[in-house]
């Protein structure tokens, strides 16, 4: 009997590693809007008096640490208890604050980069891209401003990153933070359309310096995955409608099957939006070589990351609520899905 155990126990473990080592070269990637990850120092031409500790809001270093806390535990665990190895990232205030959230304790071990460069948002947020950099290699990085001209506004420039995984093979990033819907939205509509342009125009151009290297763009788009501007103009679909002529996509949404299911990332008067998406080029969905492994594309929803409070049931738990303070994490939830490398 004593035997028969130990063999059970054997054979456990091995099935536990071989299944670890199928794994092991798959690389977790995803997209986090952090809601407002600003530090307590007045930082001149940002916006940033609401989070100062004389404001309304008492944004003090005990708030911000709770707020690094508690995305640091999302990120760890972004995907099946498994940390974000390439990570996009919105609504940032500085280099500062992403430093000081890949130094928390559940991150430290990751051995993180950054990409960052200061935008002219009005709010004085921007994109960032962490990786680990034991998976990924940065090979170059820049961004591209989104033209707003004629319309009184400025907006977060795409941020895009060419980088090297550890199995030699070729990924782009494009992280994408497009104009809100705050003054409505048809109002605010042409804006994004704008910005559909930009990412287009950055997909053609890399796609042409780049031929069949993989491309993932993420981010929150502030419109869903059927609106015009993602639909039309990006030309991001389904994968069953794609090159399927005038009215199929160019580009695959991966967020378009739960979109379809109702489900979204962000909720306005009780209704949940996709406005944070996943979208990749047709050599992540060729089977071939580097590729969206199926069924992996998510939302990261867990019951920790919601609210409690009856008329808010469901909700994403984010920091404030109005200026009372909540200490959750974000007004969105992140969303992810793994890559298979061809190694």
């Amino acid at each position: 009997m004593q035997l028969r155990s130990y063999l059970a126990l054997l054979i456990g473990f091995l099935i536990i590693t071989a299944g670890s080592c199928q794994t092991a070269d798959n690389v977790v990637v995803g997209f986090y809007n952090v809601e407002n990850l600003f530090d307590t120092e007045d930082e001149p031409g940002k916006i940033d008096e609401q989070f100062l500790p004389g404001s309304p809001w008492k944004w003090d270093e005990s708030k911000y640490r709770e707020k690094l806390h508690n995305l640091s535990t999302v990120i760890d665990s972004l995907y099946a208890n498994r940390h974000a190895q390439i990570l996009g990232l919105c609504e940032v205030e500085n280099r500062r604050v992403l430093e000081d959230l890949i130094a928390t304790p559940l991150l430290s071990d990751n051995s993180y980069g950054i990409v960052h460069y200061e935008s002219d948002d009005a709010r004085g947020i921007d994109n960032a891209l962490l990786y680990d950099k034991r998976v990924f290699t940065v090979l170059e990085s820049g961004i591209r401003q989104v033209d707003l001209e004629g319309m009184d506004d400025t907006t977060r420039p795409i941020l895009w990153v060419i980088g090297r995984l550890k199995s030699g093979d070729t990924l782009i990033c494009f992280v994408n933070h497009w104009p809100s819907r705050r003054s409505g939205k048809a109002e605010s509509e042409p804006k994004r359309i704008r910005a559909a342009q930009t990412l287009r125009t950055l997909f053609t151009e890399f796609g042409d310096r780049y031929p069949g290297a993989a491309v993932i763009a993420m981010g929150d788009f502030n419109d869903e995955p059927d609106d015009i501007s993602i639909r039309q103009e990006l030309g991001a679909g389904p994968s069953e409608e794609l090159g399927k002529g005038e009215t199929g996509c160019t580009y695959i949404n991966l967020m378009w099957e739960m979109d379809r299911q109702e489900k979204g990332t962000y909720r306005f008067r009780d209704t949940w939006n996709m406005l944070d998406q996943m979208i990749v080029n047709t050599s992540l969905m060729d089977g071939k070589g580097l590729d969206i492994v199926a069924g992996s594309t998510g939302i990261k929803d867990d019951p920790k990351l919601k609210q409690i409070d009856p008329k808010y049931m469901g909700y994403p738990l984010r920091t404030y609520g109005g200026q009372k303070y909540l200490g959750g994490y974000s007004d969105h939830f992140a969303v992810y899905t793994l890559l298979r490398t061809s190694k």
